[in-house]
């Protein structure tokens, strides 16, 4: 376990950063659009099971921006009902969740989604905002890659040549595994993530003057090792790109079992403006507002 690389040799409930993808399977398959409202009542019953949003709270009539911008597992839920079961899975396999991504490291496992081949409505309610379905780092950010990028699933790699001297031996080049969103689509999600960085998200703090920063927290439930249900153990994560409309860098941080905090706004939101300062400054990317 202490040499495992846990981007592409660990599965984790990877929670919130999952809801981009469902609204952009919804919006990219017609299912809603950007005008589209649903109420809130804080927490949606799928037979025996009641699904509540983080805090328990309705907000009554409710934005597919707002589903991102307060993150509510309602609003997750009422994309993949209105997409249905069939498709939403569809979207699922086509972003390549419990698929092997294909990167040049050892070892590399897929995903588990193994829950939706069951069947039940309640499995995919708890997909859609990312708890019930585990995938690796690396294949969940390739996914969200595709939000970012036009909606294109890429193959990710690490080395970029190999040389023997001055002689280039071998050269890898941007491989596209397939479409997976129309463009407007990307461009409409990337469009809710900034807006929420803009607005929302973290107090403000993540955003910066003269760019578009898209970027979304999730704070996840950690499953029992040796029992079924969840612990009282927390999964941090936070994903951003920048720019928004032409996405130069990506990041995904992630974060096991934090103590003492109870948000990844709380423990991330700080080094991902600090990575993303850091990256525009380096790389000398011009302002894109």
């Amino acid at each position: 376990d202490v040499f495992l690389n846990p981007f592409t040799e660990k599965v984790f409930e990877m929670g919130s950063i999952v809801k981009p993808l469902t609204m952009a399977a919804g919006l990219d398959a017609y299912a809603i659009t950007e005008d589209t409202t649903y109420y809130d009542a804080g927490h949606v019953n799928i037979r025996d099971a009641e699904i509540k949003n983080f805090d328990g709270k309705g907000r009554g009539r409710q934005s597919m921006y707002d589903i991102l911008d307060q993150s509510l597992n309602t609003g997750a839920v009422f994309i993949m009902q209105q997409l249905g079961m069939r498709q939403f899975r569809d979207y699922v396999d086509r972003f390549g969740l419990g698929s092997l991504t294909g990167i040049d490291l050892p070892q590399e496992i897929s995903g588990n989604v193994r829950n939706l081949e069951v069947g039940r409505e309640v499995e995919y309610a708890t997909a859609s905002f990312g708890q019930g379905i585990a995938t690796t780092p690396i294949e969940l950010i390739t996914a969200l890659s595709a939000v970012a990028n036009g909606g294109e699933l890429m193959r990710p790699y690490m080395v970029s040549r190999i040389m023997d001297g001055n002689m280039v031996i071998s050269k890898t080049e941007p491989s596209v595994r397939r479409r997976v969103l129309r463009k407007e689509t990307s461009e409409i999600v990337s469009r809710m993530l900034s807006k929420v960085v803009d607005k929302t998200l973290a107090g403000g703090t993540v955003a910066m003057p003269g760019y578009h920063i898209a970027a979304k927290t999730g704070t996840a439930q950690i499953s029992n090792e040796n029992d079924s249900g969840y612990s009282d153990q927390y999964l941090h994560t936070f994903f951003g790109y920048a720019p928004a409309f032409d996405p130069q860098f990506l990041i995904l941080l992630f974060l096991e079992k934090p103590v003492g905090v109870r948000y990844a706004s709380q423990t991330l939101a700080e080094p991902f403006r600090d990575l993303t300062e850091f990256i525009i400054h380096y790389y000398e990317i011009p302002p894109d507002r």
